[in-house]
């Protein structure tokens, strides 16, 4: 981010934008210690930041209530829906819509280049997992 002259507070929250997930940081810390901008791009990447996981069972044609193979129950789906294709486009259109702030795309971005610069320290199955995700996602 540094690197792309990012503004400060885009820079800020792509330092701690795992805080929240990986320590006993809050959001309101967060806002107090950095300022409003810098929270609502830290929340914000937070939330993108599931949709990787989310993604698994939209790949699948599963929802979280279903099962592989098991219609999603959503009338809207239909058979063109059922394509991987569909689907991933599906969530690319969500994770862009997600973000209110361009800037929450542009630190998740930066968060998954760093994780494919650095997937030779991972685990093998985790530089698979991330491969893919990354491959289908971004």
């Amino acid at each position: 981010l540094g690197e792309t002259e990012m503004d400060l507070c885009t820079i800020a929250a792509g330092l701690l934008h795992d805080t929240v997930e990986d320590t006993a940081l809050s959001f309101e810390e967060i806002e107090t210690l950095f300022g409003r901008d810098v929270c609502k791009i830290v929340e914000g990447e937070t939330k993108l930041s599931k949709l990787p996981k989310h993604s698994r069972g939209l790949l699948a044609g599963t929802t979280p209530t279903t099962t592989p193979g098991e219609p999603s129950g959503d009338p809207s789906s239909s058979e063109t829906n059922d394509q991987p294709e569909t689907r991933m486009e599906n969530l690319r259109c969500m994770f862009v819509a997600m973000a209110d702030d361009w800037r929450v795309v542009v630190v998740r971005l930066a968060d998954r280049l760093h994780n494919m610069r650095t997937l030779a320290a991972m685990p093998p199955v985790k530089q698979t997992k991330l491969a893919r995700e990354t491959l289908e996602i971004f």
